[in-house]
């Protein structure tokens, strides 16, 4: 019985769960062999973020008819949770080879709305420049040194941030929505017949642009320019009093978002022996590039082309 007791809850339930695909963070998802309602999360790292948050936010969006997984049980103490198994629907699955995967983006935008709509909570933290600043430097720490000396990031670091942090100061001060902050198609699943949200652990309250261009230059999958365009403009002509410079917002989050994944991408192979993110890294930059082409970012954009060049943007990973 003692040695019972030291057995960890992976050890000890070996032959009633299996692994399934699991994501960028250090959890990792088991499913019950003879049970399809529930699925295991295990963490032993940062377990306030990978299990507590999510416990938090997860609760919180059910008491305002979002749906999200039910949490079962949970021992952080014991580094798991047992939430609802949504299955395995994905909706990355039923847009890619689907002609009219415009009509899943309308309906996920309309879910999208309603996640902005929900009154707030003090639960939740604000998008704040001290975090959106963190971010970036992903970037500049991880990204960077594999192309540049310490003397070069310093100044290419300084450049960029001259303009880029100006712009993202903009955006701070319109922080006041619910933002998933994870908002690509791989983290959206169907249940049900109704759209669902999965890994809501990192949510703050920021600005409305954030998980709509997440959604629209999410590097996962290839949408084109019109494509993206169209699922622009019916989340603009659905909401009421969009602020006016919106667009400008969605453009320097964007770009923001895109050289963070660059350097997330970067230390999972780097770091963590993670390689399957690295075939991401081509449709980033093109993703870059498209919203640097935005009329007011003439300087920033002078900067990325000086700094990064073809080269540098398709080089084979190994």
């Amino acid at each position: 019985m003692k040695e019972m007791l030291k057995l960890n809850i992976l050890e000890k339930l070996k032959g009633d769960i299996f692994l399934i695909a699991g994501d960028a963070s250090p959890r990792k998802f088991f499913r019950f062999r003879n049970n399809k309602k529930h699925i295991l999360v295990y963490c032993e790292k940062d377990k306030k973020n990978n299990l507590e948050n999510y416990i938090k936010i997860n609760n919180f969006l059910i008491k305002n008819k979002i749906k999200v997984p039910k949490i079962i049980k949970k021992n952080i103490k014991k580094n798991f949770i047992i939430i609802e198994d949504f299955g395995n629907k994905l909706l990355k699955n039923q847009i890619e080879n689907n002609v009219k995967k415009i009509n899943f983006f309308k309906k996920i935008i309309d879910e999208l709305i309603r996640l902005q709509n929900i009154k707030l909570s003090k639960i939740i933290p604000k998008y704040s420049m001290i975090f959106l600043t963190k971010e970036l430097n992903l970037f500049y720490d991880w990204y960077l040194p594999e192309f540049f000396s310490k003397k070069k990031i310093r100044k290419i670091k300084k450049d960029i941030n001259l303009i880029l942090i100006n712009y993202l100061k903009k955006t701070v001060k319109l922080n006041n929505v619910f933002v998933h902050r994870d908002f690509h198609i791989e983290n959206l699943i169907l249940h049900k017949s109704k759209i669902g949200f999965l890994d809501t652990q990192d949510a703050v309250i920021g600005h409305a642009a954030y998980d709509l261009m997440s959604l629209i230059d999410d590097v996962r999958i290839n949408l084109k320019k019109n494509q993206q365009d169209k699922i622009y403009n019916y989340y603009v002509n659905r909401v009421k009093n969009i602020d006016k410079d919106f667009d400008f917002h969605f453009h320097i989050l964007s770009i923001q978002r895109l050289l963070k994944i660059l350097g997330i991408f970067v230390r999972l192979f780097r770091r963590d022996g993670k390689k399957k993110y690295l075939k991401f890294i081509g449709r980033t930059w093109k993703l870059i590039d498209l919203r640097l082409n935005y009329k007011e970012f003439k300087f920033l954009k002078l900067f990325f082309n000086k700094y990064f060049t073809k080269k540098i943007k398709n080089k084979k990973w190994k």
